[in-house]
Formats: C-alpha cells, structure tokens, sequence
C-alpha cells in the first residue's frame, strides 16, 4: 500500500493487532489520531482512558518492556452500519519469555478509524489473566 494511501478500518485493525505482536510501536502509535480516546473499561482496579496519541505511546512503553510475547490467533473483524466502525475478536497466547508460561485470552476492541487512523476505541481484555503472568 503507498504510504500517502489511506487505510480502510478492517486493514488498519489489522495492522495495529500484527504491529503488537511484532513490537512495532511505531507503527502502532502511528495508527492513531492525535487526539484519539481509548477506554479500557475492564482493566483492573478500575478503567484505563488514554486520550491523545502521547498517552497511548506512553502506555504502551511498559508493554515494549514486559517480558512477554504476543501470538494472536483466531482473528475476526466485523463491520458494523457504521463505516468507520469495526468490531475485532481474537485471541491471543500471552508467553512470559522468561520462563515460557503462557496463557490465552480472549479479547474484543471496538474502533473507529476516521481518516485512516484510530479515533477513538474501546478495548476488552481480560487483565485478571494477564496481571497474574506479569505479577
């Protein structure tokens, strides 16, 4: 795709969940807006709201040093009457590198991709697992 193309939802989710999974962060902090929202409303203690790509770039240093791999499988995107609006559903094998544990979680994020960027999203994970491989 050239560079000055503008990526549909479905391409740009996912090329940010392969981008996890490779630790392009980069390219993952690219794919969204300046301004864009994301809600966490799962994580635990209480709900995790980045707003702003320099928000999201600084959450996502502490995962590009966690000792963990990203192996996503059984990847689904669905759209929705809304064209900006997509649905992903996958599941991923969470492996702690420095003693090969891993455990599999099931997630589901909802975006909004304007432009070809994230504008806002709303992402499901099950922290609970992945607190007790990181802990």
């Amino acid at each position: 795709m050239p560079d000055n193309a503008v990526r549909a939802p479905h391409e740009v989710f996912e090329l940010l969940l392969k981008s996890l999974a490779d630790r392009d962060l980069e390219t993952v902090v690219g794919l969204y807006a300046d301004d864009a929202v994301v809600r966490q409303p799962f994580a635990k203690p209480a709900e995790i709201v980045l707003t702003g790509r320099g928000e999201i770039e600084r959450h996502l240093t502490a995962f590009a040093t966690a000792p963990v791999t990203l192996s996503p499988r059984n990847v689904e995107v669905h759209r929705t009457t809304d064209p900006h609006v997509v649905i992903g559903e996958w599941d991923n094998d969470v492996t702690r590198t420095t003693d090969g544990t891993t455990v599999s979680t099931h997630n589901i994020a909802v975006f909004c991709v304007r432009d070809g960027r994230v504008a806002w999203s709303r992402d499901y994970h099950d922290h609970a697992a992945l607190a007790g491989l990181l802990s």
